[in-house]
């Protein structure tokens, strides 16, 4: 009586539930197909900046009816420029931050290493340390380095800044001739 065959059970049972990349593509060119489509997708919403500060349709909004109306239009008509102006205000943080700019190319770097680490590991010194010693290491070195880079205070100025600014565009911002078309269809 022959044994039934040997079917090797997988380490990770969740192996074949999440698609992978094709192992061709390097993280940088997934990394130049996400810019692709996010430039295609959110940003072929920009609007010209002299539409987006004309200063004729700015003004005071008459309550809260007016201001409601206003962030219904003005936040997906130009969703694409306040989409840049929040990419502006968290490149202003990253820049001005030079403790936080370090930290995420320590982590960015870091990762970049690990990733190209060979599956029998790699040897520092006279020790051979695997990729996941080498993450949890990063881990170790990333959670104070953005400790002291006051990491949630950047994070807490850069959804203020965004709000007050996006949002007050979109209050002080009159509808477009378009809005009241739209209305009375």
């Amino acid at each position: 009586m022959a044994a039934p065959a040997y079917t090797p059970v997988p380490s990770n049972p969740f192996s074949g539930s999440f698609p992978l990349p094709p192992s061709d593509e390097s993280p940088a060119t997934l990394g130049l197909g996400f810019i692709k489509k996010f430039r295609e997708e959110r940003l072929s919403s920009l609007r010209p900046m002299s539409e987006f500060f004309d200063t004729n349709r700015f003004s005071k909004p008459t309550g809260l009816a007016s201001v409601t109306s206003r962030f219904n239009y003005n936040l997906s008509y130009f969703q694409g420029n306040y989409m840049l102006m929040f990419l502006g205000i968290t490149a202003y943080s990253l820049i001005t931050n030079v403790m936080l700019m370090f930290s995420v190319g320590v982590v960015v770097g870091g990762m970049h290493f690990i990733s190209k680490v060979p599956p029998e590991g790699t040897v520092i010194g006279s020790t051979t340390y695997s990729a996941r010693q080498l993450q949890t290491g990063l881990m170790i070195v990333a959670v104070p380095l953005f400790f002291f880079s006051s990491t949630i205070g950047t994070i807490f100025y850069i959804i203020g800044a965004s709000a007050v600014t996006i949002l007050g565009h979109a209050a002080f911002m009159q509808e477009g001739v378009e809005g009241d078309f739209a209305n009375t269809v």
